[in-house]
């Protein structure tokens, strides 16, 4: 395409900390303190009982060094037998499943509904058997899981239920948070997710004795000690159990400093995202917007996505937003269509068990989620375009707009061929 413009390129993209955070890594870098060993850290300690208030009210969390790290001591926690089966939608983030591999447990994937993005609790229930123990939902895309019925299906089959919020920081479903139906809970809080320390996550469980257990297997000596009860627990705390999962200083005080202004914002994101699509909808009005879960009352989206007339036309609509500056991309690939599911024995290089093969026609429902589905990285979303120190646009007072205005004239020539 020539002669395109595009959109200038901003400084960089969300995560970005106050201020005061900056200082106060500046100030653990002077001391030294870069370790977080201590029974307790000013801190870690300070972050984790903020998540709690934030996310996961009335409930413990542990900070840990990774949200898949975080996914892994979870299903340790939960004691789940060697062998075990566990549900988990094809339409996932991949950690959600590979992080269970080590622990021994075997992933057995479900289908999705095509109207909301979450696993298809239907199709779970065909697929429960007497090997099965737990089920895992992924809020994906910010788009939650109706938690209710989670709930009631893992009730109803005698199975634990965990739940991955990694897309869904301050989410709630019909006024609850995600979070706070799972038997163990947890979040991500890397890379560009809404609350970021650039490398960590977050644990919580509904059982005090899961969250012991989850300190032990995820804490060094002196931190997992601290505030343990079980004296069984204690004895193994002195050793541990082989792993050593504790999260950063540095990124203890970046994920705070995120979760004390995330109602803000999660508004200005909500508020950047409602503009966006109202533009989609003026200058490219054959996009279907992804209709968002009734139920979610709280929250903004991960990221965005229109449906397209049909697969080509997606692919071309792709081109085109990006040639014009918008961060556009075909969603991943659902899991079942991946290497690890399409050839069972694969994991065994590693020395994990075998997945479960599956049958690539068996997942209608995610095939119908994701044909045609243009997705958008919102990380220039997360604050108003234009703040104190803004960088000079090419063009017009809104890059969106610019960029929008530019596609539609590109497929409106296309068409005219």
């Amino acid at each position: 395409m020539q002669n395109t413009q595009t959109l200038p390129t901003p400084p960089r993209l969300w995560p970005w900390w106050s201020t005061a955070a900056l200082e106060e890594v500046h100030q653990l870098l002077e001391s030294g303190d870069l370790a977080g060993a201590a029974a307790t850290h000013p801190q870690i300690d300070a972050c984790e009982q903020l998540a709690g208030q934030t996310l996961a009210p009335g409930r413990p969390m542990l900070l840990c060094d990774s949200g898949t790290s975080a996914l892994e001591t979870a299903y340790q926690a939960l004691r789940l037998e060697e062998g075990a089966h566990v549900l988990a939608a094809s339409h996932s983030f991949r950690s959600t499943v590979t992080a269970m591999l080590p622990t021994g447990l075997i992933p057995v994937l479900c289908d999705a509904d095509p109207t909301t993005g979450g696993i298809d609790l239907q199709d779970a229930a065909s697929r429960v058997t007497g090997r099965t123990a737990a089920l895992v939902i992924t809020h994906t895309w910010g788009r939650p899981v109706p938690l209710q019925a989670a709930r009631a299906f893992v009730d109803r089959h005698g199975l634990a239920l965990i739940e991955d919020c990694s897309h869904a920081h301050g989410t709630r479903w019909k006024e609850q948070p995600v979070g706070t139906v799972g038997d163990a809970a947890i979040w991500s809080c890397g890379t560009w997710k809404t609350v970021s320390g650039g490398k960590a996550g977050l644990l919580s469980a509904a059982d005090p004795a899961v969250w012991e257990r989850a300190r032990v297997l995820a804490q060094p000596k002196r931190r997992a000690l601290n505030g343990l009860a079980d004296p069984r627990l204690r004895a193994l705390a002195v050793t541990g159990a082989g792993h050593n999962r504790r999260p950063h200083p540095v990124a203890a005080v970046l994920a705070a400093d995120h979760l004390r202004s995330l109602p803000d914002i999660v508004a200005v994101k909500n508020e950047r995202e409602r503009a966006v699509d109202a533009l989609m909808a003026a200058l490219l009005p054959n996009l279907a917007p992804l209709a968002d879960p009734p139920g979610r009352t709280a929250g903004a989206l991960y990221k965005m996505h229109w449906r397209a007339r049909s697969a080509d036309a997606v692919t071309v609509l792709v081109d085109v937003l990006r040639a014009c500056g918008i961060r556009a991309a075909l969603p991943a690939r659902p899991l079942h269509e991946l290497p690890l599911f399409t050839d069972p024995d694969l994991g065994a290089l590693l020395g994990l068990p075998a997945a479960l093969h599956h049958d690539p026609d068996g997942f209608d429902g995610t095939r119908r989620l994701l044909d045609a589905l243009v997705e958008v990285d919102t990380r220039d979303l997360y604050e108003p375009l234009f703040g104190p120190d803004p960088y000079e646009p090419l063009f017009g007072p809104d890059p969106y707009e610019v960029a929008l205005t530019r596609a539609a004239e590109l497929i409106e020539r296309r068409r005219d061929r």
